[in-house]
Order: structure tokens, then sequence, then C-alpha cells
């Protein structure tokens, strides 16, 4: 007697939303290996391995499939930076730890590299623009009661504007990453890119520290579980 088990049949729903994520982790791959123009709706269900059928079911257009992407991409990163935080059992190397991933999960990867061809589309392109400013301003809802639950401003700083300083620092940090990962290709050298790192890390220092004993995810506000397009 066959000892095999039957194969459990997904549901609908199950099914298309594995369709879903199928066009969008193509949709990802395709901006970060032939950019924003190169994407199109044809070359992006190639490479899913879908139907133009089963693409138009889900997204009718190009738009509202870069848009899911964008959305995608956002989250995925915050989920990113917040499981590098939890598994950092030692405050003391938070912040070391925290930059040197985010730079080596986020930053560096074909992820990145996709965002920055939907910045750069959006320059020329009000619609794409506009949804994304209204998606990072959500994310930013997200992130910024984040940081103030990891962190917390170094002792001997002047306590007013605890909030307005740590956002600052983490804003300064996203610009300077931004920077180097625009510019990577060109210099091509890890070891800069370690000292910049680095030498961020002092700096921050000197005004932040990690809160002593957080071993729990922060809050999530209610912006997260609603769409990022309403």
């Amino acid at each position: 007697m066959s000892t095999t088990a039957p194969a459990v049949r997904r549901t609908q729903a199950e099914r298309s939303d594995a369709m879903r994520r199928r066009l969008l982790a193509a949709t990802v791959e395709s901006l970060a290996e032939d950019g924003y123009a190169g994407s199109t709706l044809s070359s992006i269900v190639r490479r899913a391995g879908v139907s133009r059928g089963a693409q138009v079911h889900h997204y009718p257009n190009k738009q509202a499939l870069i848009l899911d992407a964008a959305d995608d991409l956002l989250r995925s990163s915050y989920r990113t930076l917040g499981a590098v935080l939890l598994s950092v059992a030692d405050e003391d190397n938070r912040l070391e730890m925290l930059v040197k991933a985010t730079w080596e999960q986020l930053f560096a990867t074909p992820l990145y590299r996709a965002y920055s061809e939907l910045l750069v589309a959006s320059q020329r392109d009000p619609v794409l623009a506009e949804a994304l400013r209204g998606m990072l301003l959500r994310v930013s809802k997200v992130f910024e009661p984040a940081v103030e639950h990891y962190f917390m401003q170094a002792p001997g700083m002047p306590a007013p504007g605890t909030r307005e300083n740590l956002k600052a620092v983490f804003l300064q940090f996203s610009c300077l990453l931004a920077g180097l990962a625009s510019q990577a290709h060109l210099f091509n050298d890890p070891a800069y890119v370690a000292a910049q790192l680095k030498l961020w890390t002092r700096q921050a220092q000197l005004v932040m520290r990690a809160r002593k004993g957080v071993r729990t995810p922060p809050p999530r506000p209610a912006e997260w579980d609603r769409p990022v397009l309403d």
C-alpha cells in the first residue's frame, strides 16, 4: 500500500496570493536588473512565469503593479530592520549592528537598486511621486516610534527635543546610506563604505544610546494595517 500523503489543495485565496507574490517578486527583480523603463508588463509577466490574464486580474496596468511593488519593498525593509534589532541581545552593540545590517541587508542589495529606480522615475512621474510620498509618510509613522522604542538620548544631552534629535540622526543615516548606495558601483571599495559607516556610528553614539532590556517589538500603529494606497 502507498504511504504517500494526499496532496493538500490550496484555496483560491492562497493561489491568488501566491500569484500576486510572484508578480511582485518579478517586478522588483526587473527594476533592479532592467531599470524602470525596461520593466514592461510583458517582460515582468514572462519573468514571473504567469499568464497575461493572471496579471490583468491582479493589476490592470503597469502603474498599479509598480505601486504595489513599492509598497511591498517599504514594508519588507521595515520588517528586516525590526528583525535585526530584536536579534541583537547586547544593547551596547545594537547601534553598530543596526548600521552594518542596514547596509548589508537593504542598501547593498537588489532591493535598494529597485527602489532607487522608482525614485528616479518619480522625478518625471507626478502620480508615482505622490504615491511614494504617501507611502514614505506612512512608513515614517511606524518607524519613528520604533526608533524611540529601541533608542534614547545619550546621558548628558539636553532632554527637550529628544524625539526630534533622534529623528534627525536617523534621517542623516538614511541619507548617508542612499548616497553610498548610489555611488557604490563607481568607487567599488567596500573598505571605504565600512569606514564611512563606522564614522557615522561613532558620531551617533555621542547623542544616543540603546535602551536597556528591550526584548519586544515596538507597538505597531494602525496605519500599518491599512492599505498604503487608499
